[in-house]
């Protein structure tokens, strides 16, 4: 269930308030326990913190009790029923889930960041307005009123050492924009509250200087100097002295001048970034071989005098599961400061195999750089180079986690000075030049006491000294062991500690194996697998079939056919060989298997479940998949963002709140990935419905590398298959996502292949499909003819089979065709009839495509009245199904229409959507959109007098067309351009 909206104030008193009224916190102790969990929101908290904070080192015996107690008082009150998760109880102890605007901190921190950029950028009264909105939402001390005793202080004194600091650079906007005299008051309030804070009188004195106040001024430094000598015994320091002579010899006293202009490009065009998994809360040891490996990536750092590689590498090498990744995590977020650009992360997954190109990685670090998907080089070794051209003169550090070999991550590595990278891995990877490696080796005793102490509680274990002892030996120091172990300890409270010790010892053969190579993680899952009742042992092994080791909830129950697999997956969950990685809105879970427990559990399902049992299970995955991309496919083809209600599987759809689009891209991976298994598998009916699913999304959402990939699985499966109809639909698809990437000559001989193989076989509807696509792609390439013959002969036969939707389609490839001919009249007569189909069939996205070309063609044959009213819809169209490349080419539409109507007056109009439309277009990276309106942009700044600009823009749309072949346009604008010559234009 959905929480409902609950705002938290600790800026002041502790409140909640949900629907326009105050909730009832309860006593002292338990609004400490709120409090507490407000101040680590959105992480689990331990029930030995919590019980630290309410009664500090004088807790009760009853203390785990009663904190449990107050929990359950509170969820009554914060949760709307049973199943909300706004507090809940996971294995790491107790979480709160706050939204971001929910907790007036996470706003305040949110406006002062704001506040921040502004100020980088050099807007004093952006950053002014945002800072002051930070400051109004303190009513007091944090905590106000609150009993703590050692965790709440250190919070509050952080944040009111944030709100100072805010108050300081509020300050220095206000000076800047020559409001010196308004922020006096506030700054001598503080200044007297916070006597030792030199740059609060810093900020005082230069207000009251800049205010024409210089007497002031220096009795404010007189001030700061008797407190700081009094109370510290020191002089002022370096800032306060040199304010202090510029004030005495009446020099100019900056405010906060704004930053040179290098700086506030860069501020505005890379925002720094963490993609770093959460640290572990409970790490513990590694001192040496972190401060070892911060020094060797530190770029600037004495260990790199004399280096021969420019980009620092260190490379983290051990058995699996001796925390590499762990710890590579933890020194990435102790190294935010030597990286203030950003710290990137990519599991490459190279313990399983293959592991990932790094073309496909690449692709994805592009991307959350902010590359437009459609603008990723199709080349591996373009993409590796605008990935170093992003990251040259920054600080980043990109963290590589599980790779296999050199070649994989020789293409990810920076390439200039300031960056770096940290690399994980199981192979030694002796041939990386210039790398440094670090052998990550098992803990020696005291760090898996420690590591185990933390995992079940101090008490616990000093209780049972002498099977603890036996335990670590078990355990022989390796972290996964100790944390499976540490899991089964925690989760069964009531078990005593020599009965896990026992367990262990029978199992002594295997567990003496935990030192050496592979066999120590096997031996260990073992340990822990063989402890599951039948049915969570089989939960587990059938896991091992998924191709992900993260996959939705429903899977799992798909993979057992059973309707309710929560009782086994409670008991994987309770040991520790499972986790919830997430929960959307609905409450559906998503889950994640630790990658050596999915090798094992697929070792397990190959040696324990019989063939056909396996085929089914993964029939049955791949079936609810497809069902829900179909599902979803519709829903965007209609035009539709959010699922219909009732429609199969709506909720797991709904992940993002709802968002189809948020859920295709949260499960891009996947269903790209799956669709792959499938065809690597056999699954041939699948792989095809799941292929043709995704083309239609692809197309939608302008996944173009995806695209090519299932297309080429779902033909390799066909071929290999022998079915003829799905290698012919398969290579359609190919040829389509080709001709999407520019390359219409590749396109247009896929397609005549697959065409000539679907008319053979009688496969008339797949074959009208397949022109339709071509007849579009081709039509303004200099094929207008065979584009016409296409889209007839489909109109005809998508008319006689009885597909409305697929005949809107075709009418609309019919007029594009038509109107490329120069036959714009009937091209206008086409039309309707579609337009009639369109608006019966309630799909909102076909009928915005069918007015945008109806505008389109009307304005051709100079009907500006009604190509304008039919543009204007198709606009509105597009943007209410948020189809964005749709909205371009309708706002292109309308800039064309007012430059064809003529007059200075409506070229100036013609620009306004003509530069949205530029702008969609190069975000979306899609350059036949693009290249148009560059010409009709050059067209308009000629009309209104700008010849050199006008030229220029169109010369470059002329390059455009002969690069991507579009003859019709080409030719269409060197007439212009001959035409304009001749008659003087240039002259």
């Amino acid at each position: 269930m959905q929480p409902r909206r609950v705002e938290f104030t600790v800026l002041g008193p502790l409140a909640a308030v949900a629907e326009g009224r105050s909730l009832p916190l309860g006593g002292p102790r338990q609004r400490t326990l709120l409090a507490t969990l407000l101040a680590h929101a959105n992480t689990a908290v331990g029930t030995e913190r919590l019980r630290e904070a309410v009664w500090g080192t004088t807790a009760p015996p009853s203390a785990q009790a009663n904190v449990r107690s107050y929990v359950a008082a509170l969820r009554k009150v914060l949760n709307r029923a049973p199943d909300d998760e706004r507090l809940s109880l996971g294995h790491h102890g107790y979480r709160l889930h706050v939204g971001p605007d929910e907790l007036d901190l996470y706003v305040f921190e949110d406006l002062a960041a704001r506040g921040r950029a502004a100020l980088a950028r050099g807007d004093h009264r952006e950053a002014a307005g945002r800072l002051e909105e930070a400051l109004a939402l303190w009513r007091g001390t944090p905590f106000e009123g609150v009993a703590h005793h050692d965790t709440l202080p250190l919070e509050t004194a952080r944040l009111e050492e944030a709100r100072l600091a805010v108050l300081e650079d509020w300050a220095g906007a206000r000076i800047a924009l020559g409001e010196a005299r308004e922020v006096v008051g506030a700054l001598r309030g503080e200044a007297a509250r916070h006597p030792l804070r030199e740059s609060l009188w810093a900020r005082l004195m230069t207000a009251q200087y800049r205010a024409g106040r210089t007497a002031d001024a220096l009795h404010s430094y007189a001030r700061a100097r008797a407190t700081l000598r009094t109370e510290l015994g020191l002089e002022p320091g370096e800032e306060l002295r040199r304010l202090h002579h510029a004030v005495l010899n009446r020099a100019p006293v900056p405010g906060t001048p704004p930053p040179s202009a290098p700086v506030a490009q860069a501020a505005a065009e890379w925002r720094p970034m963490s993609q770093l998994p959460t640290d572990a809360t409970d790490f513990v040891g590694r001192e040496h071989l972190l401060a070892e490996a911060a020094a060797l990536l530190d770029p600037s750092g004495p260990a790199r005098a004399g280096a021969t590689c420019a980009v620092p590498v260190a490379v983290l090498t051990g058995l699996p599961g001796v925390g590499k990744t762990t710890l590579a995590t933890r020194l990435a977020h102790e190294l935010r400061d030597t990286f203030p650009d950003g710290r990137l992360f990519v599991h490459l997954d190279g313990a399983r195999g293959p592991g990932r190109s790094p073309a496909a990685v690449l692709a994805d670090l592009l991307l959350s750089l902010g590359v437009p998907g459609s603008s990723v080089p199709e080349a591996g070794a373009d993409r590796a180079a605008l990935f170093r051209s992003l990251l040259s003169g920054r600080r980043v550090l990109v963290l590589l986690d599980d790779a296999r070999d050199e070649a994989q991550i020789r293409p990810l590595l920076p390439g200039t000075p300031g960056s770096a990278a940290l690399v994980t891995s199981r192979a030694r990877l002796t041939g990386l030049d210039g790398a440094r490696l670090l052998d990550v080796e098992p803990f020696g005793p005291g760090e898996a006491q420690d590591l185990l102490r933390r995992l079940v509680g101090p008490r616990r274990l000093a209780a049972e000294p002498e099977a603890t002892e036996r335990v670590l030996a078990g355990c022989a120091g390796l972290p996964l062991a100790l944390r499976v172990t540490g899991a089964r300890l925690a989760g069964r409270p009531h078990w005593r500690i020599r009965r896990l010790a026992d367990r262990l010892a029978d199992e002594r053969g295997r567990l003496a194996e935990l030192t050496v190579g592979d066999l120590a993680v096997r031996s260990c899952v073992a340990t822990s697998y063989h402890g599951l009742e039948p049915g969570a042992a089989r939960a587990f092994r059938a896991v091992g079939l998924l191709p992900s080791p993260e996959f939705p909830g429903w899977a799992l129950g798909a993979l057992l056919d059973c309707p309710d697999p929560e009782p086994v997956t409670g008991a994987l969950l309770d040991a520790n060989l499972l986790q919830v990685a997430c929960v959307n809105a609905h409450g559906q879970p998503r889950y994640r298997m630790h990658d050596l427990l999915h090798v094992y559990a697929a070792e397990r399902v190959r040696a324990e479940e019989d063939p056909a049992w396996r085929r089914q299970a993964l029939e049955r995955v791949l079936d609810g998949w497809l069902e829900r991309l179909r599902a979803a496919r519709d829903q965007l083809v209609r035009g539709r963002a959010r699922p219909a209600a009732g429609a199969p599987g709506a909720e797991d759809t709904a992940d993002q709140g709802g968002d189809l689009v948020g859920w295709l891209e949260a499960e891009r991976h996947a269903l790209v990935t799956g669709t792959e298994f499938a065809a690597a598998e056999g699954f041939g009916e699948q792989t095809a419905g799941l292929a043709a699913a995704l083309e239609e999304v692809c197309h939608l959402l302008n996944w173009w590398d995806e695209w090519e990939r299932v297309a080429r699985a779902a033909l390799d499966r066909a071929t290999a298959d022998g079915d003829a109809v799905a290698a012919a639909v398969a290579l359609g698809s190919l040829a389509r996502s080709s001709a999407v990437r520019g390359r219409v000559g590749e396109a247009v001989s896929r397609w005549a292949d697959a065409v000539e193989r679907l008319d053979a076989l009688g496969e008339a509807h797949h074959a009208a499909r397949l022109r339709v696509h071509r007849s579009f792609a081709v039509a303004d390439h200099g094929m207008a003819a065979l584009a016409e013959e296409d889209a007839r002969a489909a109109v005809a036969v998508l008319r006689r089979l009885g597909d409305e939707h697929g005949h809107v389609t075709a009418l609309r490839s019919l007029a594009f065709a038509l109107s490329c001919r120069g036959r714009g009249t009937e091209a206008v007569e086409v039309l309707p009839a579609a337009l009639e189909s369109a608006e019966r069939l309630d799909r909102p996205l076909a009928l915005a495509d069918v007015l945008q070309m109806l505008g389109w063609v009307e304005t051709g044959e100079g009907r500006f009245t009604e190509a304008g009213d039919h543009l204007r819809r198709a606009l509105a169209g597009f943007e209410a199904v948020r189809h964005r490349p749709g909205e371009a080419y309708a706002l292109l539409g309308l800039g064309r229409l007012h430059l064809t109507a003529g007059g200075a007056a409506a070229a100036a109009r013609a620009l306004g959507p003509l530069d949205r439309a530029l702008a969609v277009f190069t975000e979306l990276g899609e350059r036949r959109g693009e290249a148009l309106t560059l010409h009709w942009l050059g067209r308009a700044h000629t009309a209104l007098g700008d010849s050199a600009r006008g030229a220029r823009l169109r010369a470059e749309a002329a390059d455009a067309f002969a690069t991507l072949g579009m003859a019709f346009w080409a030719e269409e604008a060197e007439t212009e351009t001959g035409a304009e010559a001749e008659a003087g234009c240039y002259g």
